[in-house]
């Protein structure tokens, strides 16, 4: 990667430059899945007087300071979808999807551990297409989001 501006842009040290949001798609540390060094570019920075600089890149996780559902994802979906939810702490949870009319269409009694956690859901378990809702209960959290089933 490289970042580059016409203008200088000036950075006291400890300010941000910028920040790279990444996604995880299965349970592992950031900081072994992304590293810097200077393979194919130099890792260097630049001042006004063109000065080389260094850096440096450091991996944060922010904490998860209570439950958090997040939206299915694909949404909507054909095949399957994922349901996703934040954990501040190790805790049974009750994932439970409905259909327009609040029929229950799936019950997931789930020992979510502290963090993310994640659920399949497919076309076939559901049994239904159209507009579904999922709540997911922990203690005294709930949270609905809407998911769409499409033919």
């Amino acid at each position: 990667m490289s970042y580059a501006s016409n203008e200088a842009v000036n950075a006291t040290e400890g300010e941000v430059l910028f920040t790279l949001v990444v996604k995880a798609n299965k349970a592992m540390n950031v900081s072994e899945m992304i590293t810097m060094n200077s393979d194919v570019t130099r890792a260097e920075s630049y001042n006004s007087d063109l000065k080389v600089g260094n850096v440096s890149l450091s991996v944060r996780t922010a904490p998860v300071a209570s439950i958090e559902l997040f939206q299915n994802e694909p949404n909507p979906f054909k095949g399957q979808t994922t349901v996703s939810f934040n954990m501040s702490e190790a805790a049974t949870a009750t994932l439970s999807v409905y259909d327009v009319t609040g029929k229950v269409v799936s019950v997931r009694n789930i020992d979510a551990a502290k963090g993310l956690n994640s659920e399949v859901f497919t076309k076939e378990q559901l049994g239904v297409s159209g507009v579904l809702y999922y709540t997911l209960v922990s203690g005294d959290f709930t949270a609905t989001k809407k998911m769409i089933i499409v033919e």
